[in-house]
């Protein structure tokens, strides 16, 4: 059996994900990381990122016609993509109980979801609301 080796790569992009609450992309990951190591490649950081998520340490979050983010959160939630800013966040849902109830209707059995939400966070929702104030006076 293969000896799964922690690398110096690899520690330094398991922390980087695991410091951020911002559910980094691999790119953004790969920035920060050759501030730190400047001969880390991109391809290094999306193998481990993946590796990382297959040994289930941190979850790919794919987004809709954007690259796929990166949780450091790792228990069952959904995710939420603002549509004006682009920016992900977690949703206190409890996927499981949704894929337990979800299969209890259906003649087949359901394993993992991956839910995201579309809307607007509040950083957005608050500029748009000061935005129409501005225009009306």
């Amino acid at each position: 059996m293969k000896e799964k080796r922690n690398t110096v790569q690899k520690e330094l992009v398991r922390k980087l994900v695991l410091s951020s609450k911002a559910h980094p992309t691999a790119e953004s990951i790969y920035a920060s990381a050759r501030s730190e190591l400047p001969s880390i490649s991109l391809g290094t950081v999306y193998r481990i990122l993946h590796a990382l998520a297959e040994a289930g340490e941190i979850v790919e979050v794919p987004v809709s016609g954007a690259p796929s983010r990166f949780d450091s959160t790792n228990c069952s939630h959904a995710h939420m993509v603002c549509e004006k800013c682009g920016g992900v966040f977690d949703v206190p849902l409890d996927v499981d109980a949704v894929l337990k109830a979800a299969g209890s209707d259906c003649a087949y059995r359901l394993d993992s979801a991956h839910i995201t939400f579309g809307g607007v966070c509040d950083k957005c929702a608050e500029s748009e609301i000061c935005g129409s104030e501005s225009a009306v006076n």
